[in-house]
């Protein structure tokens, strides 16, 4: 699903999405629902990009269950999270897609939050779905902290492979407050890799 590929008559199925290619005379029609573009050469690269749909800066994923973790403790698992699709010929996109239904939540007050992409989920201990954020919580505080949702800042950074898209690891610092630090990093080994690589912290105040 991920990477490149060598254009040929037929179609290809990208989570709830279904891309239609025909070879018309010299040329590849690329076909999404009302996308429609001619392809004038036979390779395209198929690469995950992260949920901004709207030019969102932040995705907060609320927990099915709140995490309480005593001080000094750690823990790290893995949300399935939404992710967009950028497909691109070169360095041009050629189209762009969220996969599964967009949900949009204001995070914070009406006179002070901003607009975030929004998810639910629950911590597990292996990847699950297409789009895989790996989360790593510490306590660095001298009491106990809980975490009830994740808000974290969007990179244009993400890594891969074949089958799934997976977020740069995100670390949540449990202290006087609540910090979330895109470290850009990979979650795992092995991934391949898109984008410019940055650090962003957030700390979340509500």
């Amino acid at each position: 699903m991920f990477g490149k590929i060598k254009l040929a008559q037929g179609s290809i199925s990208i989570g709830d999405q279904i891309i239609n290619i025909k070879k018309t005379g010299e040329w590849f029609e690329y076909l999404r629902g009302n996308v429609r573009k001619k392809i004038i050469g036979d390779i395209l690269q198929i690469l995950p990009a992260p949920a901004k749909g709207y030019g969102v800066k932040l995705m907060m994923v609320r927990l099915e269950e709140e995490i309480v973790i005593a001080p000094g403790s750690r823990v790290e698992g893995f949300l399935t999270v939404p992710v967009e699709v950028s497909v691109r010929a070169g360095e041009v996109e050629v189209d762009r897609f969220s996969l599964g239904r967009e949900k949009y939540a204001l995070y914070g007050t009406l006179e002070r939050g901003v607009i975030v992409r929004y998810s639910r989920g629950s911590l597990q201990e292996k990847p699950n779905g297409i789009g895989v954020l790996k989360v790593r919580i510490i306590n660095k505080g001298t009491s106990w902290g809980k975490v009830d949702r994740i808000v974290f800042p969007l990179l244009d950074v993400m890594y891969y492979t074949k089958d799934r898209a997976f977020y740069p690891l995100v670390e949540v610092i449990v202290d006087k407050g609540i910090e979330a630090i895109n470290t850009g990093e990979p979650p795992m080994d092995g991934l391949s890799v898109v984008g410019e690589l940055k650090k962003l912290s957030f700390k979340m105040r509500w």
